[in-house]
């Protein structure tokens, strides 16, 4: 069952087109991530499901139920800003019960709902400080508490974490879904990191421009984005232009605008006279010895040149110059291995179902 439709909607500012006819559903409990650059209409999609912005066409619909000409309070929705929006004066407790206290919900019943979402969040015994004596992470919890309490229809989280530094951004973005999980909420997050995006959606929409490039499972966008907008954004990746030679195997022979040649996938579509791009991600290229047969047959192979090596905790990134002088990024993990070397002249292989071909210009 959906919870939450937008049916094409469109919202102009003036004559700039802020949401360009978009339409998507959100069933019961499931996450939905609205992933997307600075100005891509994600948080303007937000504001239009909460009702502080208006669509100038189509519908926004909770549970069947059209939201035109309802105001923010009138729509059954839980809110956390990016900065929390907390009230410095009130107690930890206050504000949890604050959207209770203004939804006519029986106050006999407040301090245990309170107690419940404090209880939830892991902040039992904080009940009577205020915002200004807790960390960041910890004011994100009562943010989410006091959203969660009112029992939302739908929750909308607008850059949750990004107020935080990277190593609690970790830690809270399993405690996040975790939480959203056990209450079963209906849930729209707004992020512009992808790995956020990925860890918290069961679905993601990748948006551009105002509207939705692709919608899917966060596995199925990474691994068959549909054009290089999506395939950049949602990834680290390598790219090679060119055209293609089809076959009749499924596969085809690619040569780049350099002279490399490769066996891709045969894309969608026809490919005659037509330029593509092919993007093979950091992770799917193998580094071996010259003379060391690879493991991935059948497989491209070409020599290069190692470049510059990163040591990054688990992961080891390369940079390998290959013929033509295109460099390429590699990922390793590392398991206590010997480091290869800048100068070093390895070869490279990667296997043509690792290749994600989509139209020059996509």
């Amino acid at each position: 069952m959906s919870v939450l439709q937008l049916s094409n909607v469109t919202k102009l500012y003036g004559s700039f087109v802020a949401v360009n006819n978009i339409s998507f559903n959100v069933e019961k409990g499931k996450i939905l991530s609205l992933l997307g650059p600075s100005g891509c209409g994600k948080t303007t999609t937000l504001r239009l499901i909460s009702g502080f912005e208006v669509p100038n066409d189509g519908a926004v619909m909770f549970s069947g139920v059209d939201m035109k000409g309802r105001r923010p309070y009138e729509r059954n929705v839980g809110l956390l800003f990016q900065d929390y929006a907390l009230f410095p004066h009130m107690t930890v407790r206050e504000n949890v019960a604050y959207g209770l206290k203004h939804r006519n919900f029986d106050k006999a019943k407040i301090p245990a709902r309170v107690s419940e979402m404090l209880s939830l969040v892991k902040l039992k015994g904080f009940e009577d400080r205020r915002p200004g004596q807790l960390s960041g992470g910890q004011q994100q919890r009562v943010a989410l508490a006091r959203a969660l309490a009112i029992y939302p229809e739908v929750v909308l989280l607008d850059e949750p974490l990004s107020a935080l530094d990277a190593k609690l951004r970790q830690e809270l973005r399993f405690e996040l879904k975790e939480i959203l999980s056990a209450v079963d909420a209906t849930t729209i997050v707004v992020t512009h990191d992808q790995e956020e995006a990925m860890s918290l959606g069961d679905s993601v929409i990748v948006m551009s421009g105002g509207k939705i490039m692709q919608q899917g499972a966060p596995t199925d966008i990474y691994t068959n984005p549909k054009t290089r907008f999506v395939a950049e954004f949602i990834g680290r990746s390598n790219w090679f232009t060119g055209r293609l030679l089809p076959s009749s195997n499924g596969l085809a022979e690619f040569q780049s605008g350099s002279g490399l040649r490769m066996v891709v996938p045969v894309p969608d579509g026809s490919v005659n006279g037509t330029t593509f791009d092919v993007c093979v991600r950091p992770e799917r290229i193998q580094i071996n010895g010259i003379g060391q047969p690879s493991s991935l047959a059948p497989g491209n192979e070409m020599r290069g040149t190692i470049r510059d090596v990163a040591h990054l905790g688990a992961d080891l990134h390369l940079v390998i110059e290959i013929p033509g002088g295109q460099l390429l990024t590699v990922t390793e993990k590392y398991v206590g291995q010997a480091l290869e070397q800048s100068g070093q002249e390895v070869s490279v292989a990667f296997r043509p179902s690792d290749c994600i071909v989509v139209p020059s210009g996509s």
